[in-house]
């Protein structure tokens, strides 16, 4: 007889939940109560906790409640992302930043008007360690990507990053020069013979030193620079 696996656990950093504010209780209680019902424990505060402890969770979860739109997501999205499967829920409709948000790893997006057979589906993707968004976004995150790659150059992005950015290690070069080509975390850890975390930490470290916060703005900037010095 099998044992019991223990539940995977999710940290919800939310604003305050104020009882008075009714609309937000009964929206935060639904989502929460939806990643319950797939054996996922929440545990939920107003700030995050220390890095290490986060590292804990399998799931980071960020409520949208109050997010203004136009706002921009916050500067450590990217660097949260990079450490943590990241997922935002409460979206207000016409939130900009979801491009921003697949571009920086995050792994869905879920929507205050989204029904409940909607978001357990959209769980169930991210827990198989799929995305979850509109098809727009997706098709959008695609087209960037597909101009950034049209207009690379011949020489390979690896090659440029000794000399513009040199206190970047051997092993994240050759990172920058595969997602500069497509790949995505497992296909990089495939290939480097890594696990899928440690190709999340190499790409913290690697979005720090560049001061970028997504795979874009790295190519991009990798790019720059390089057209710079040559």
């Amino acid at each position: 007889m099998s044992t019991e696996m223990a539940k995977q656990q999710a940290f919800a950093l939310t604003p305050i939940v104020d009882n008075t504010v009714r609309s937000h209780v009964k929206l935060f209680n639904r989502f929460t109560g939806l990643m319950n019902a797939c054996d996922i424990e929440i545990e939920s505060a107003a700030k995050l906790p220390e890095k290490s402890r986060l590292l804990s969770y399998n799931f980071l979860l960020i409520d949208l409640f109050d997010y203004q739109i136009g706002k921009g997501l916050p500067n450590n999205i990217a660097d949260l992302a990079a450490n943590n499967t990241t997922i935002l829920f409460n979206a207000s409709d016409g939130i900009t930043c979801e491009v921003t948000a697949l571009l920086s790893n995050v792994k869905g997006v879920f929507y205050q008007n989204d029904r409940p057979d909607i978001i357990l589906k959209g769980l169930a993707f991210i827990m198989k360690e799929q995305s979850w968004f509109k098809r727009s976004t997706m098709n959008k995150a695609l087209d960037d990507l597909l101009t950034i790659k049209q207009n690379q150059q011949r020489k390979p992005v690896e090659a440029n990053t000794e000399s513009i950015f040199p206190t970047l290690t051997k092993r994240e070069r050759t990172i920058i020069g595969l997602v500069s080509k497509g790949a995505q975390n497992r296909e990089i850890a495939d290939q480097l013979h890594i696990s899928p975390n440690t190709v999340k930490t190499h790409l913290y470290s690697i979005f720090r030193k560049t001061s970028s916060r997504n795979r874009i703005e790295l190519i991009s900037r990798t790019q720059n620079e390089a057209a710079m010095v040559n």
